[in-house]
């Protein structure tokens, strides 16, 4: 019994880790990031996620960067005192952008923007015996939709826009009368896979010279991005 419940508890972790992210590139880099640049990571503000989980995935976001060689990676919070020093209100005017650009060096704010979260039930039943062939059903799946704008602060210009769509897998069970279907994980952890897969998608898509981008590219597009 004990090492069934082994097994169940592997299996379990397993099913939750396989999570599979669909890229798509609706504005291709315009620049190339530089490992010094400074970047502020803004709020996700998303009404499908608490407080905490909008935090925990901008905190995610700032360290998957830094992670990636981005030395100068920002929460806006943590810059309150160069912010009053330097008589910035925020990050949105053009007037703060061209402060934030000219007195503190930060050249880009990336915008995370979750479009779209949907939780699977988790647990569906079909009784093929019952069932007219092929069976229709839809797949216990979680899934997220996440987006990133890159905006350079110099000129307000939009120069990178990428979405990540993200879902996870489910398992079944074939049974003597019937085929379960099951699966453990949640959107926000599809959520969270995703913007960790993200953040590093967006620094090799942005990095030069063409080079090294190209392959890099080829790499992100081997493991399924």
């Amino acid at each position: 019994m004990k090492n069934i419940t082994r097994v169940l508890i592997v299996l379990t972790i397993f099913i939750c880790s396989c999570q599979a992210t669909k890229t798509s590139v609706i504005q291709y880099c315009k620049i190339c990031l530089d490992v010094e640049d400074g970047i502020i990571v803004d709020d996700l503000n998303s009404p499908l996620l608490s407080e905490r989980r909008n935090n925990d995935l901008r905190v995610l976001i700032i360290a998957m960067l830094q992670s990636e060689g981005m030395i100068n990676v920002y929460d806006k919070y943590e810059l309150d005192y160069e912010f009053l020093t330097n008589n910035i209100i925020g990050i949105e005017s053009t007037e703060d952008r061209e402060q934030l650009n000219r007195k503190l060096n930060i050249k880009y704010i990336l915008k995370p923007t979750v479009l779209n979260l949907r939780e699977a039930e988790g647990y569906d039943v079909i009784y093929p015996s019952e069932s007219i062939y092929p069976i229709p059903r839809s797949p216990q799946l979680n899934r997220s939709l996440l987006e990133f704008e890159l905006i350079e602060t110099a000129t307000e210009e939009v120069v990178y826009k990428v979405a990540f769509n993200n879902s996870d897998k489910e398992y079944s069970k074939n049974n003597e009368d019937d085929i379960e279907f099951f699966n453990f994980g949640s959107s926000f952890r599809t959520l969270w896979s995703g913007a960790k897969k993200g953040s590093k998608f967006t620094v090799a898509d942005c990095t030069c010279p063409k080079g090294k981008y190209l392959k890099r590219r080829k790499f992100w597009e081997k493991i399924g991005f």
